[in-house]
């Protein structure tokens, strides 16, 4: 039986999170690249909020509650994967615990990014200010860059492992056509639902544009003040 477990809206969050994030991450290597790849980490920021509202306000499945979180069922999932599907036709337990952490860390990243760029003076944020160096934001941006990394991973090797063991489910698959083979109740978004989903992707696909319009970041200026921190650095020595 085909059962309706991920609904539109949910679909492409996640792939919209999965270009951004691997986008975002391809370009912080180009320091000419530095506008785009901040407008892409406005875009996902807004992403991860439409998401935890989502969370909230979602259909089945996705929402948080539907989470099946703790020790107990994490031990269950591991001792037989088989057999959690039945229990949990969303989200298994090592997924969500994944899932939340990415959200998380998703919006740390963000949100350290954009500090980073106002404590320059840059970014659609600029006057912001929250009294912490740059250097300090910069190692905050890169940690949890890596442990999402890692989460990531760590994803990619548990769909494989699901793929292995409950392969007639159709976990992969249903990430593109929201079914799994599976016994349960489909999902069916209500009005609210669908206008909130319209207006939380529509939101993170306009803010790209937006950013790269409206936003100033002169490279040059970063370039020169990291340039005299080195020389301050090098006198010191």
């Amino acid at each position: 039986m085909k059962t309706y477990i991920w609904s539109l809206p949910t679909r492409i969050f996640h792939w919209l999170l999965v270009i951004g994030m691997v986008v975002a991450y391809i370009v912080s290597e180009e320091e000419e690249l530095l506008n785009i790849h901040s407008s892409i980490g406005y875009a996902v920021g807004i992403l991860l909020i439409f998401r935890i509202i989502w969370g909230f306000a979602g259909p089945k499945y996705s929402r948080f509650a539907d989470f099946p979180l703790g020790i107990t069922a994490l031990k269950s999932f591991f001792t037989d994967m088989k057999k959690s599907k039945s229990q949990s036709p969303g989200h298994n337990p090592a997924a969500a615990l994944v899932m939340l952490g990415i959200i998380l860390l998703g919006l740390l990243i963000v949100i350290s990014g954009t500090l980073l760029l106002a404590s320059k003076g840059q970014g659609l944020f600029s006057s912001v200010n929250i009294g912490m160096t740059s250097d300090s934001l910069k190692e905050i941006h890169e940690i949890a860059v890596n442990i999402v990394i890692a989460l990531v991973i760590f994803h990619l090797l548990g769909n494989l492992v699901d793929f292995i063991f409950n392969k007639k489910v159709g976990t992969l698959q249903s990430m593109f056509t929201g079914y799994k083979n599976i016994d349960g109740e489909s999902i069916k978004l209500n009005s609210f639902q669908k206008i909130l989903a319209a207006v939380g992707i529509l939101s993170a696909l306009a803010i790209f544009p937006y950013s790269e319009i409206n936003q100033k970041i002169d490279i040059k200026s970063d370039n020169k003040e990291q340039q005299v921190k080195e020389n301050e650095e090098a006198d010191e020595d």
